[in-house]
């Protein structure tokens, strides 16, 4: 069995695209000139934002890049309103960035907005939430929901089409998107128009084959750590509650989905498993993996083309759902 598991890693081990080696190596040397990962929580997250600063360097530079606040349950919720060219009545794109539910803030993927923008041609808007451990599901879920209905309330005073508002997110934050969809679902069936899921937490399944394959360690991600993160987001009591993990909801509730999967990624089975339910309800999804990248290719869109490729796919979708 140890020499099947042995054959199994290096099977995937030789998957790995070189670019994506690079990214690793390069992310390995950003967090030992800026002192190393942090031990507490609030250290963790300061030398999370430095490295993200170094990733961000860079890519386009947009005509309207305004930071905002806007009211919301819990505090006045952060948020980066970027536009390539300043128009009237714009699509929106609503980003929630990744970090396990406890780091990272509406910086993080500064650069991939500004590429969405420019590319796209509509309004992005990146989005904090509340974290772990001050604040716990479903807290971030009725903040991003809080701000959904902001925006469609006064996002004609930003220059906005609130009548045409994408959702998405990075991980963690596609877990959140997810489960504001769900949240307004009854209330607000329409407000939605699109979801993009970048590499998701959708399920908290430890047991599938991904995980089972790629969660030892050497690809980003071990399966003991993402135990933890879901435990410490959600309790066991609300395991089955769709707005945490959203393949335990009715996903023709859902408008269309764009599914993007890292092949590496030992959650990536998750993804496949929303698409294949969507798939059976024959609910409009796009679903792609992208081949030789783990978790978090996305923000190195900067040295991996498969980054590149995945931003543009977005913006395609983007052009298909709001124009």
């Amino acid at each position: 069995m140890a020499d099947l598991d042995e054959n199994v890693t290096k099977k995937w081990i030789s998957k790995i695209h070189p670019q994506q080696k690079a990214a690793l190596k390069k992310n390995a040397e950003i967090v030992e000139s800026i002192g190393g990962a942090g031990e507490s929580i609030g250290e963790i997250r300061e030398s999370m934002n430095k490295a993200r600063l170094v990733w961000n360097e860079g890519g386009p530079e947009m005509e309207i890049m305004l930071d905002k606040h806007i009211p919301g349950p819990f505090r006045e919720v952060p948020m980066r309103l970027y536009k390539w060219k300043d128009k009237p009545n714009m699509p929106v794109f609503l980003y929630l960035h990744g970090g396990g539910f406890k780091l990272g803030n509406q910086l993080s993927n500064d650069r991939q907005m500004r590429e969405i923008a420019k590319e796209w041609g509509g309004a992005v808007i990146s989005c904090d939430y509340v974290h772990v451990p001050e604040h716990t599901f479903p807290d971030p879920v009725i903040e991003i929901a809080a701000v959904l209905e902001w925006l469609s309330e006064e996002g004609a005073n930003w220059g906005l089409n609130s009548n045409s508002i994408v959702i998405g997110g990075a991980s963690a934050g596609a877990s959140i998107a997810f489960g504001a969809a769900f949240e307004l679902h009854n209330n607000k069936p329409n407000l939605i128009k699109g979801i993009v899921s970048i590499y998701g937490v959708i399920d908290d399944n430890l047991e599938s084959d991904s995980m089972k394959e790629l969660g030892n360690g050497d690809f980003i991600i071990l399966t003991e750590y993402v135990k933890k993160v879901y435990s410490d987001y959600v309790t066991d009591a609300d395991r089955n509650d769709p707005r945490a993990f959203a393949v335990r909801g009715d996903v023709t509730n859902l408008p269309s989905v764009f599914i993007a999967a890292a092949e590496l990624d030992p959650i990536r089975d998750d993804s496949l498993k929303l698409a294949e339910l969507m798939k059976e309800k024959e609910h409009p999804h796009f679903l792609k993996v992208y081949p030789g990248v783990m978790h978090t290719f996305f923000t190195q869109s900067n040295i991996i083309d498969q980054g590149r490729v995945c931003i543009s796919d977005i913006c395609n979708y983007l052009k298909q759902t709001v124009g």
